[in-house]
C-alpha cells in the first residue's frame, strides 16, 4: 500500500510507464495515457521496504535529503511552498516521500502535505495515484487523497475526474471527491463547469464548489460572473455567493454594480442582488449606502435593502449603526432588524447591549429588539441577564410570553435554582407566569408537585393555562396516570381535553398552549 509507515509497502520497478495497483477496495482506471515515468510503483500490501531517496539528496533540494525535505515542509507549513516542493520530485520520490511523511506524527499540516504529494504524483501517473488512495488506510472513507488525485485530473480533463468520482458509489466520500474535481474545473473554466452541471442534475455537486470559479471570473468580468450567479436555483446558496462577488465588485464599480442589480427583471432575484449590492458598499461607506437605501421607492426592496446594508455597518462599528439606526424614525426600518441587532450582539455584554439598545426611540420596535435579545439571553443560559432586560420592558403580550419562557428554560436547567428564586418572588403577574412555565418543565418528572405550584397562582386565567399545559407534559411522559387526572379536572371540556391530547401528539418541548394574564397586577 502506498503510503509508508505501518500497512504501506513500496516495491519500485524499473519498466517506465503506469504502475500496476493491486490490493482491495474501489477502483478506477484512469482511460488517459499517464505520464511515462521511470521508478512508477506496484503497490502490493505486503511488507514494508525501504523507500527509495530517503538518505539520498535530491535535485533543487539544496542537499537536503527527502526526509528532510519533508520535515522542513511540516515545520512552518505553507500550501504554497509544499505545492511546488511536491512539483519538482520523481514519481518514485514522491512515493517515498508519502511513506516518509505518512510515519511522522499525526496533525492537519501532515495530511495536507500528503494531499500536495498526491496530487503532484496524479500530474504523472493519474492511474498509479488514484490506486493508491484508494488504498490508503489515512484516507479510509473520507476522499481526501482521492480528491487531490480526481481534482488533479480534473484540470486537464474533467470528464474523466467525474467518472473517477462517481466509481466511488454512494456515500460521502463520492460527494467530497465531485466537489474537488468541479472545484478544480471551475479554476479552468467555470462556465463550461457549470453549464455542465446543470446539464447533468443528479450529480452531487455542491453550488460553492464553483466559489474560486466564479471569483476569478469576478476579476474580469463582474457582469459575466453575477449573471452565473443568478442562474442557481438555490436561493440561500445563490445569496451567499452573490453577496460574495458583489464585496469584490462594489469596492471596484459599486455604480456599474447597483446599475446591474436594479435592471434585473424578476422582482426576488433584482431584490436579493440591490440588497447585496448595499451590504458590500455599507462596508466600505456606509452613511453613502444607507443613504441610496432611502431613494428606494419600492417598500419591501428598501427594508430588504436597509436590513443587509445596516446590519453589515453593525458588524463593523455597532455604536454607530445603532445611532443612525436610531436617527432613521422609520418603524418599519427599526423593526426590521430586532432579531439581526440580537443575534449580532449576542457576544456583547450587558452593559454594552444596554447601551445600545437606549439609543433607540421608545416604540414597539423597541420591544420587539429587547423581546429577541431576552430570547437570546434565555436560550443562553442567562437568566439574571434576561430578568434585568425584562424588569426595563413594558408589560405586553410579547413580554409575558418571554417571562414564562424563562420559568420553563430555567427550570430545565437548574429546577434547584428555579426553584429557590420563585419561593422570594413577590405576588405578581410576572411570578403567575414565571410559575406557569416552571410547573410546564416540573410535570415530566413531578406533575403531583406542578399542580400544588399551580395553586399558588391567584390569576384565574394563567391558572387555566398553566394547568393544560401540566396536562400536556404529563400526557407526554406518563400517558395512563395523565389520562386518569384529566378526566377529574371540571375546568377541561370536551374541546380542552381534543386539544390537550393533540399537543401531546407533538413531541417537542416547544409545543405548548399559550398562557395569558387575566387581570394584571
Amino acid at each position: 500500500m502506498i503510503g509508508g509507515a505501518a500497512g504501506y509497502g513500496i516495491r519500485f520497478v524499473s519498466e517506465g510507464g503506469d504502475a500496476t495497483v493491486s490490493g482491495n477496495g474501489d477502483s478506477a482506471a484512469v482511460s488517459h495515457a499517464a505520464a511515462k515515468s521511470p521508478g512508477s510503483a506496484s503497490a502490493s500490501g505486503a511488507g514494508a521496504t525501504k523507500a527509495a531517496g530517503t538518505s539520498q539528496a535530491t535535485p533543487g533540494s539544496g542537499g537536503l535529503s527527502l526526509g528532510d525535505q519533508m520535515k522542513e515542509l511540516l515545520v512552518d507549513f505553507d500550501i504554497k511552498s509544499a505545492r511546488k516542493a511536491a512539483a519538482k520530485l520523481s514519481a518514485g520520490d514522491l512515493q517515498a516521500a508519502l511513506a516518509l511523511v505518512a510515519a511522522m506524527p499525526k496533525s492537519a499540516d501532515r495530511d495536507a502535505l500528503r494531499g500536495q504529494l498526491y496530487r503532484a504524483w496524479a500530474a504523472v501517473n493519474p492511474t498509479a495515484a488514484w490506486q493508491a488512495a484508494l488504498a490508503d488506510p489515512l484516507d479510509k472513507n473520507k476522499g481526501f487523497l482521492l480528491s487531490a488525485v480526481a481534482g488533479e485530473v480534473a484540470k486537464t480533463n474533467p470528464t474523466e475526474g467525474i467518472n473517477l468520482a462517481l466509481s466511488l458509489g454512494m456515500g460521502g466520500r463520492r460527494s467530497t471527491v465531485m466537489n474537488a474535481v468541479f472545484q478544480e474545473w471551475s479554476k479552468v473554466d467555470v462556465v463550461a463547469a457549470i453549464a455542465y452541471s446543470k446539464a447533468h442534475p443528479d450529480l452531487p455537486v455542491d453550488i460553492y464548489s464553483f466559489s474560486d470559479g466564479i471569483s476569478r471570473l469576478a476579476s474580469n468580468d463582474p457582469t459575466g460572473a453575477a449573471n452565473l450567479v443568478i442562474s442557481f436555483k438555490d436561493e440561500y446558496a445563490r445569496g451567499s455567493l452573490l453577496t460574495n462577488l458583489m464585496g469584490t465588485w462594489v469596492s471596484a464599480d459599486p455604480a456599474a454594480a447597483l446599475s446591474w442589480a436594479e435592471a434585473l427583471t424578476n422582482p426576488k432575484l433584482r431584490q436579493d442582488a440591490i440588497a447585496s449590492a448595499l451590504g458590500a458598499w455599507a462596508k466600505n461607506d456606509p452613511a453613502a449606502a444607507l443613504a441610496h437605501v432611502q431613494t428606494i421607492p419600492d417598500d419591501d426592496t428598501r427594508i430588504n435593502s436597509f436590513k443587509k446594508a445596516w446590519s453589515d455597518w453593525f458588524r463593523i462599528s455597532p455604536a454607530d449603526a445603532t445611532k443612525y439606526l436610531a436617527s432613521t424614525g422609520d418603524d418599519k426600518l427599526l423593526q426590521s432588524v430586532g432579531f439581526t441587532f440580537s443575534y449580532l450582539s449576542e457576544s456583547f455584554s450587558t452593559k454594552e447591549r444596554a447601551e445600545l439598545l437606549a439609543q433607540i426611540p421608545e416604540g414597539k420596535a423597541k420591544e420587539d429588539m429587547m423581546r429577541s435579545v431576552t430570547d437570546s439571553q434565555i436560550r443562553k443560559g442567562q437568566y439574571n441577564q434576561a430578568l434585568e432586560l425584562l424588569n426595563a420592558m413594558p408589560d405586553s403580550m410579547g413580554r409575558d410570553r418571554n417571562v414564562h419562557q424563562l420559568g420553563q428554560e430555567w427550570a430545565k436547567a437548574d429546577l434547584a435554582a428555579a426553584t429557590a428564586w420563585l419561593k422570594i418572588q413577590p405576588d405578581s403577574s410576572d411570578r403567575d407566569l414565571a410559575v406557569a412555565g416552571y410547573t410546564r418543565t416540573l410535570a415530566r418528572t413531578d406533575p403531583a408537585s406542578a399542580l400544588e405550584w399551580v395553586k399558588s397562582i391567584p390569576d384565574a386565567k394563567v391558572r387555566d393555562g398553566a394547568m393544560k399545559n401540566i396536562a400536556v407534559s404529563w400526557l407526554r411522559a406518563d400517558a395512563a396516570k395523565a389520562e386518569a387526572w384529566i378526566s377529574t379536572v371540571p375546568e377541561f371540556s370536551e374541546s380542552d381535553k381534543k386539544m390537550i391530547q393533540s399537543m401531546a401528539g407533538f413531541r417537542s418541548d416547544l409545543i405548548g398552549l399559550p398562557v395569558t394574564v387575566g387581570t394584571r397586577r
